[in-house]
């Protein structure tokens, strides 16, 4: 294939329509010189002839060609109809009028933003043109319309400075079968969620069955209050993690009330990742030099010691791994009966550091129980999906360095983690920028001011 034929086959134009063309290279730059087939045209207000009334040059940055960057000088002809004189201009097969990108650069362009691992720098740098270019074309293009709720609707949250009306977090919403990204929202709160919920028609928010959520409350109460029909579960790593922190807190108290240097200390200091064990098997490994005791241990034989430091850390630690047993081994079918039970446990024994967490097992007892129900007949409901998703949304902003425009960074987003968004090039430009307070008047100082200007003494 000679140069003329890929550099036709490269602006997407058949030989009959090119009247000549040619090129030359300056800077490392390739500039195209074209000059398109005269067909004739009528005039697009009456019909009538029209013939050339002059020649104007536009430019137009094209894909790079053999590795370098490339620009279109095309030499378009203007109208004039010989019946009412008016002007119009050759058709334009290159780019939209008010760009100067032609539709492949641009077409490019609307796919990388799609790519989540690249900032508008690094799409600027590919096609050569400037970041603020590129967040407007993303800003102009990327459409993202509300998605219909799910049958399994998953309720996250992520922190941002982007939260608005005085929140830390914003709110996402999974679509826990697809796995896809539903919608994004400037906030956790309850009005926020509220007010997205209403505008949603009633026949479509009954159509939610199951909803996924930690244990934020107002996820429960705007839940039953505008998806009815749907089940709501609570997360059970969420339970874990309180669980956890309860009995950590209370471990951490134990530690700092012993002497530093002694046995206790010592074991609850560096070998408390030993409560963690559900498998008892784990602990009976070969027995290893302790430097410490001055005798080879192994695991078991160092756990023992650990629940020999206090009766209440032995009793608490039993309790939580009742329950991290309950939490992998019940069904839907005993979990209730069996979490009962648990609760009782947690109740009689009354340690202090669970007496947050009883009072969640207890506010929490049927979302719990729902987290049980697989209605794939084989996955539990959790978040474990949404909090998939909310890692690949803090990798967006991690590469893009952190977003501040909410209504950008929602588009992009949804863009990248969701098929239902696409991309339109049109021939306007709308940015999503946000209106700064206005800046007021002031005088520049001059040179001789500048210099005359007495220094600063310490």
């Amino acid at each position: 294939m000679n140069i003329e034929n890929m550099i036709r086959d490269a602006f997407n134009l058949m030989p009959e329509d090119i009247q000549s063309f040619s090129w030359n290279k300056e800077d490392n730059t390739y500039y195209i010189h074209i000059t398109l087939t005269d067909w004739k045209p009528a005039c697009p207000y009456c019909g009538g002839n029209a013939v050339v009334k002059e020649y104007r040059t536009r430019t137009y940055h094209h894909l790079p060609l053999f590795g370098h960057p490339t620009d279109i000088i095309w030499r378009r002809r203007r109208y004039v109809c010989k019946d009412d004189g008016r002007s119009f201009s050759e058709s334009n097969p290159f780019g939209p009028e008010n760009f100067h990108q032609t539709y492949a650069v641009l077409n490019k362009i609307a796919i990388a933003l799609a790519s989540p691992h690249k900032t508008f720098k690094d799409i600027a740098n590919e096609y050569n043109v400037s970041s603020q270019i590129v967040s407007l074309y993303a800003d102009s293009f990327l459409h993202a319309p509300r998605v219909p709720l799910p049958e399994n609707l998953g309720i996250d949250e992520i922190y941002s400075h982007m939260s608005k009306y005085g929140g830390s977090y914003l709110c996402v919403l999974v679509d826990n079968n697809t796995r896809q990204l539903v919608d994004i929202l400037p906030n956790r709160s309850k009005r926020t969620l509220s007010d997205y919920f209403e505008r949603i028609p009633k026949a479509e928010r009954d159509r939610v069955k199951y909803v996924t959520m930690d244990l934020w409350e107002p996820y429960k109460e705007v839940a039953q209050k505008y998806l009815k029909n749907s089940c709501c579960c609570g997360d059970p790593f969420h339970v874990i993690q309180h669980l956890t922190q309860a009995f950590t807190g209370f471990r951490v108290s134990l530690m700092n009330q012993c002497i530093k240097g002694s046995s206790e200390y010592y074991m609850l200091k560096h070998w408390h990742d030993l409560f963690l064990v559900l498998d008892e098997k784990k602990l009976n490994n070969t027995p290893k030099y302790n430097s410490f005791f001055r005798t080879k241990m192994n695991y078991q034989d160092l756990f023992d010691v650990l629940l020999s430091v206090s009766t209440d850390l032995t009793q608490a630690y039993y309790l939580m791994r009742d329950y991290r047993n309950f939490n992998l081994t019940a069904t839907e079918i005993d979990c209730e009966e069996k979490l009962d039970k648990l609760i009782d446990a947690f109740q009689s024994i009354d340690l202090p550091c669970y007496k947050k967490f009883i009072e969640l097992l207890i506010a929490w007892r049927p979302e719990i129980i729902n987290s049980f129900k697989k209605p794939d007949g084989i996955h539990r409901e959790s978040n474990a999906l949404t909090e998939n998703t909310n890692q690949r949304i803090r990798e967006l902003l991690y590469v893009s360095n952190g977003y501040s425009n909410f209504e950008r960074f929602r588009a992009r987003v949804l863009y990248c983690y969701n098929k239902s968004t696409f991309y339109a090039l049109t021939q306007t430009l709308d940015s999503r920028k946000h209106k700064g307070v206005k800046r007021g008047h002031y005088r520049k100082k001059t040179e001789v001011e500048k210099m005359t200007q007495p220094a600063l003494t310490s």
